[in-house]
C-alpha cells in the first residue's frame, strides 16, 4: 500500500515529472521482502499494459507462465542488473504477482519504488535509498545512460495556438462576449474562431482550452472532468436517490441540495468520504455515519481515466486579469498565461485521489417539480499540482 510508504509520494513525483518521466510505484511490505513477492497492483496492471509491456489479464497461471523482463535496479548507489518475474500463481485466483531478483538487497519494508517501463523492460529506483536530485539530473550518467530513453517529446500542434494566444495577448483587455461566469471561456473561443457548442471532444484541433480568472490569493481548484457514477453497481440508482439520501434542505434557497467536496482523507460534514478500492478498480462514496460504513455510489476506474484521458491529452489552461464586475457585461479579461500540459498520467489518477490532492464535488439540486438536477460530478484539482497529472507540463508568460 502507497499508504505505508516512508517518503513523502507527493514531493517524489513532483521530482519525476519535473525530469519528465512517467513512472508509477509500488512500496514492498516486510512480508513480502521475506518470501520475495509484492502485489501487483491495478495501477502497477495499468501502467505495464500502457507501454506495452506485460499484460497480466491475458496470463494464465501457474510457474509455466511466468513472464521474466529486464530490470535495471537503481538504489544506494548501485546500478543492478537483474530480470523482474511477472506472473499468476495456482493459488486462490491467481493475484497478479511482481517481484525484482535481487531486491531483498536493495529495498526495506516501506521504501518507495519507482517504477519506469517499455516495451523492452523495467527500470526499478529505490527512491527511499536514493539521491534523487543527483539521480535525476539530465547531467548525471544514470540519466544519460538510463533514464533519457523514458523521456516524453513534447508535442509539436500546440505551437499554432501558441501564436494565436500571442496575438489575443496583444490586443489587452478585451470586453467580455457574453455575461456570466462563461464569459471568460466564451470570449476566448469567439476570439479562436472556435464555435461554441456542447461537445466533449476537445476545443482546438485536439487540444483542450480550460480558462479562468486571476484573483489574488486565489486557491481555486480547477475541475479536470466530470462523471456520474455506475449507477447500475452503485446502491443508490440515480442523482435523485442520492439527494434524497444525503441532502440537506436549504433554508435560503429553500431547497433540498448537495453541494460539497469530497476527497479520500476525511469525511466532509455530511460524513461522505471516498475511498480507493484497489483490489476492485474503483473509487467509491462511502456513508461514513454509519458502522460500518455504506457504500452510496462507485465510480470505475479505466472509465475516469478513459474520460481523463479524452478531455486532456493536451491542455492549454490559460489565466486572465480581469476588469469591471465578475460576470457582468462590463467585464474584460486580459489572457496573459498559459500552462500546457500533455501526455495525461493514467497512473497517477488513483495515487492523487489517495493523498487527497484530486477531490470529487457533489452538485446536485431538488427542483419544484420534485425532480433532481445535477451540474456534475466534478472531478477537481489545484492548479498547482496539474504537474502531478501529466507527463508533460510548460508554462508560458505571454507577457515574457
Amino acid at each position: 500500500m502507497l499508504s505505508k510508504s516512508n517518503l513523502d509520494i507527493v514531493e517524489t513525483l513532483r521530482l519525476f515529472k519535473t525530469a519528465g518521466l512517467p513512472v508509477t510505484f509500488i512500496v514492498p511490505t516486510a512480508t513480502g521482502i521475506i518470501k520475495s513477492i509484492m502485489d501487483a497492483t491495478a495501477d502497477v496492471r495499468d501502467f505495464l499494459v500502457r507501454y506495452q509491456l506485460h499484460d497480466f489479464s491475458t496470463q494464465a497461471q501457474g510457474s509455466a507462465n511466468k513472464n521474466s523482463v529486464q530490470t535495471i535496479i537503481l538504489a544506494r548507489g548501485e546500478v543492478v542488473k537483474t530480470t523482474t518475474s511477472l506472473y499468476r500463481p495456482n493459488s486462490k485466483d491467481g493475484d497478479p504477482r511482481i517481484w525484482p531478483h535481487g531486491l531483498k538487497k536493495l529495498a526495506e519494508p516501506d521504501d518507495l519504488l519507482a517504477i519506469l517501463a517499455s516495451h523492452k523492460g523495467l527500470v526499478i529506483i529505490n527512491c527511499s535509498q536514493s539521491n534523487l536530485t543527483e539521480l535525476l539530473d539530465v547531467s548525471s550518467k544514470e540519466f544519460t545512460n538510463i533514464l533519457a530513453q523514458f523521456l516524453v517529446c513534447k508535442s509539436g500542434a500546440a505551437l499554432e495556438l501558441l501564436d494565436k494566444m500571442k496575438e489575443i495577448h496583444q490586443l489587452g483587455f478585451i470586453q467580455t462576449k457574453r455575461a456570466g461566469d462563461t464569459g471568460i471561456g466564451y470570449t476566448l473561443e469567439t476570439l479562436l474562431g472556435i464555435t461554441a457548442n456542447s461537445s466533449k471532444a476537445p476545443d482546438f484541433k485536439g487540444i483542450e482550452i480550460k480558462s479562468k480568472r486571476q484573483r489574488a490569493g486565489s486557491g481555486n481548484r480547477t475541475t479536470m472532468f466530470s462523471q456520474v457514477p455506475n449507477w447500475k453497481l452503485s446502491r443508490l440508482k440515480s442523482s435523485k436517490e442520492l439527494l434524497c439520501a444525503r441532502g440537506q434542505y436549504k433554508e435560503a434557497e429553500k431547497r433540498v441540495q448537495l453541494f460539497h467536496e469530497l476527497n479520500v482523507i476525511k469525511p466532509n460534514s455530511y460524513h461522505l468520504q471516498l475511498k480507493v478500492d484497489g483490489p476492485k478498480d474503483q473509487l467509491q462514496q462511502l456513508y461514513m455515519a454509519n458502522s460500518p460504513p455504506i457504500i452510496d455510489v462507485i465510480w470505475e476506474f479505466p472509465l475516469l481515466k478513459e474520460r481523463l484521458l479524452s478531455k486532456h491529452k493536451e491542455t492549454f489552461w490559460i489565466t486572465a486579469d480581469t476588469r469591471g464586475r465578475n460576470g457582468e457585461s462590463d467585464e474584460s479579461f486580459y489572457y496573459k498565461k498559459i500552462k500546457h500540459t500533455g501526455n495525461v498520467d493514467q497512473a497517477a489518477l488513483p495515487i492523487l485521489l489517495n493523498l487527497g490532492i484530486i477531490t470529487v464535488d457533489y452538485t446536485i439540486k431538488a427542483l419544484p417539480s420534485g425532480a433532481a438536477r445535477d451540474q456534475g460530478y466534478l472531478f477537481k484539482i489545484s492548479p498547482n499540482n496539474l504537474d502531478l497529472l501529466f507527463e508533460q507540463v510548460t508554462e508560458y508568460d505571454l507577457q515574457s
